[in-house]
């Protein structure tokens, strides 16, 4: 969920950036702080501050194979498949829902158009904090102290990284979620952190780091098509 957010933040602060044009017209520190700061809020009024999951029967994958590729370990270990969902308010992104009705983790298996396929393990807590371990890399976006993150690389065997999961999360004061309500959850904690984060704005520093891992992946990617 938090990753969905953040990932929509940063698409929007992207696509501001361009538009802007930031880096080639501005090279005096308070305009550009300044710049920066308008970027930040231009990007939380283009991100929706609620969404709506709908299950699907049909979804139009753009990464199918790799949603299944990660998600089928997990069948095997006890996982059950909640559907595919379509985001409301975020064209072409698919979320293949699964829950494991002991441990109580959530497992989300994102196909987003522009940047693929990732997952993400979640726990709830009864004081209103999640704990989460996911593969997309990091956004440069700050987070609220009550959301915990573990990062991991793209591409571990799901299995494996459910296993580090559970090893690795707050076990005390567990949330006791329940299939049905793994919908309701997610939505909620969107709307949550939404709040947070519209509360506490985007910062020019998390603009610049922003930018700068965007300008960095573009570099990169430039160099291996010239490779």
């Amino acid at each position: 969920m938090n990753q969905t957010i953040l990932l929509s933040l940063v698409i929007a602060i992207v696509v501001i950036y361009i538009l802007m044009k930031v880096f080639v017209r501005l090279f005096v520190r308070k305009v550009v702080r300044t710049a920066f700061s308008e970027i930040g809020r231009r990007a939380l009024n283009r991100t929706p501050d609620q969404i709506k999951l709908t299950r699907t029967d049909s979804p139009a994958w753009t990464h199918g194979p790799a949603v299944e590729q990660q998600a089928a370990p997990l069948r095997n270990l006890g996982f059950k498949d909640l559907g595919v969902y379509t985001v409301d308010k975020m064209p072409g992104v698919l979320i293949r829902m699964m829950h494991h009705p002991e441990t109580f983790i959530e497992a989300h298996v994102y196909d987003h158009p522009r940047v693929g396929s990732w997952i993400e393990f979640a726990s709830r807590y009864t004081d209103g904090s999640s704990h989460t371990l996911t593969t997309l890399a990091p956004t440069g976006l700050d987070r609220p102290d009550w959301v915990r993150t573990i990062r991991a690389e793209q591409g571990t065997p799901t299995d494996q990284l459910y296993s580090q999961f559970k090893t690795q999360r707050e076990w005390h004061n567990i949330k006791p979620v329940a299939a049905e309500e793994v919908v309701h959850e997610f939505e909620d904690a969107y709307l949550r952190f939404m709040i947070w984060r519209q509360n506490s704005g985007i910062t020019p520093e998390e603009v610049g780091r922003v930018a700068l891992k965007w300008a960095d992946k573009r570099a990169k990617a430039a160099g291996s098509a010239v490779s």
